[in-house]
């Protein structure tokens, strides 16, 4: 089997002596491989853009969902006084930034500072119960209490519990919070 590299696509070009059988060496994810660029290879270029562009849409957008997350963490450990409380998942109302502090706010109200970031707690978190709004703010789907339609394509939020009321949602977030609330 001969390899070279189309200067046109930068993709390997592979040729195959025969037509019957390929090599003992190439795997069947290979032969699909190269079956695809091959079918790709008789397409036009306005398809093949336009296929390549919706498979990077597609995969933006599992990766925004959390396909990137490290594991679902079940509970955070925070420090109250001299005591640690570990609060399970199921009791964060939502997680947000303020004057460069991450706080973990539960449902009972109560506020806890959290030496992570919010990214981190973003790839931590279940993407299934869990949205990041802003880059403040990441929600759990049970703490929103009220959705209106704002202006410009654009979301506002009221969240429960505390004074967290008038979140905008951005235009370009809005889709993605849409889809995740199950539009």
């Amino acid at each position: 089997m001969q390899q070279e590299t189309n200067t046109r696509t930068a993709l390997p070009i592979t040729h195959l002596k025969g037509k019957s059988d390929p090599p003992a060496d190439e795997t069947s994810s290979d032969q699909e491989i190269n079956q695809l660029f091959h079918k790709l290879k008789s397409m036009e270029p306005e398809l093949i853009r336009r296929l390549l562009k919706s498979c990077a849409a597609m995969l933006l957008q599992e990766h925004q969902q959390g396909s990137g997350y490290q594991a679902e963490k079940e509970r955070f450990l925070v420090k109250t006084g001299r005591h640690l409380t570990s609060i399970h998942i199921n009791q964060v109302a939502f997680f947000y930034c303020e004057n460069k502090t991450v706080y973990l706010k539960t449902k009972d109200d109560r506020n806890h500072i959290l030496k992570a970031s919010i990214e981190e707690i973003e790839h931590t978190v279940s993407p299934r119960d869990f949205f990041r709004i802003s880059r403040q703010i990441i929600v759990s789907r049970s703490s929103i209490k009220k959705i209106v339609i704002w202006f410009n394509g654009t979301l506002r939020i009221d969240l429960a519990p505390g004074d967290h009321a008038n979140i905008i949602i951005s235009k370009l977030r809005a889709p993605q919070f849409r889809q995740w609330l199950g539009e």
